[in-house]
């Protein structure tokens, strides 16, 4: 365990030393600056052939290579839980998400400078087969997670997950990411079986705009219109569905 660790502190301090080295990168993460379109992913059929056409095999070389497996492990199940899950994935998704760091439209966090630095050292081709290789696994089936939400919140969760609040201009959150939590169509993300505290931390990264790489700021919309109580019910409610059953 103790070798894990100061593998992961030599591989963060080398990464994020190439990161910071560009004073425009420090700049633009400190400062949460964002300019332009939330992203530059458009999926027209050049790129939805690309991703679907990725090498799953050397994408898992890839995940070796570049040392993504020391924080999302060897098969997409991340090492600790402040790390998503990739498993299970829409290859679309992660796709999505490395071009995202790689143009530097998520520039919020310093582990989003460590990945920013990362995706830079990959080609579309590589990013394609990273994708194809964590989607070719199942969602994650973790252990249930402790729910401390009243089983009258559980009930409210439900309820938004699957009928949304017109009251709040909250669409039903299945609608999108599948009736299983197992990711939508084109680049939704699959929810069930992912940590609750990335979870969380990625709603309130929304919530209060540190995260903007969501088109037409749709995820920035709900998370505002949420509750954090609602927020941290749903992060543990997500945690404990297997959207592979």
């Amino acid at each position: 365990m103790l070798k894990l660790k100061k593998l992961k502190t030599l591989i963060a301090s080398a990464v994020l030393g190439a990161a910071v080295a560009s004073p425009a990168l420090a700049e633009e993460s400190n400062a949460h600056i964002h300019h332009g379109p939330s992203s530059n992913v458009a999926w027209d059929i050049q790129h939805i052939r690309l991703v679907a056409n990725g090498d799953a095999k050397r994408g898992q070389e890839l995940n070796t290579k570049m040392f993504c497996a020391t924080c999302h492990g060897e098969k997409g199940i991340s090492a600790g839980r402040n790390w998503p899950h990739l498993a299970g994935q829409q290859a679309n998704y992660i796709y999505k998400m490395l071009k995202d760091y790689q143009d530097k439209k998520r520039v919020d966090t310093d582990s989003s400078s460590i990945m920013v630095a990362v995706a830079q050292k990959l080609t579309d081709q590589d990013i394609a087969d990273l994708a194809q290789y964590y989607a070719s696994f199942p969602l994650p089936n973790n252990p249930k997670v402790k729910n401390f939400a009243s089983p009258e919140m559980v009930k409210h969760i439900q309820t938004l997950l699957e009928r949304g609040d017109g009251k709040r201009m909250i669409p039903p959150c299945l609608s999108c990411h599948g009736i299983k939590a197992e990711g939508g169509t084109t680049d939704m993300p699959a929810l069930a079986g992912q940590t609750a505290a990335y979870f969380r931390k990625t709603m309130q990264d929304y919530k209060s705009g540190k995260r903007h790489n969501d088109i037409y700021a749709r995820m920035r919309y709900i998370a505002e219109a949420l509750t954090d109580e609602e927020i941290e019910a749903m992060a543990q409610y997500f945690a404990n569905m297997n959207g592979n059953q």
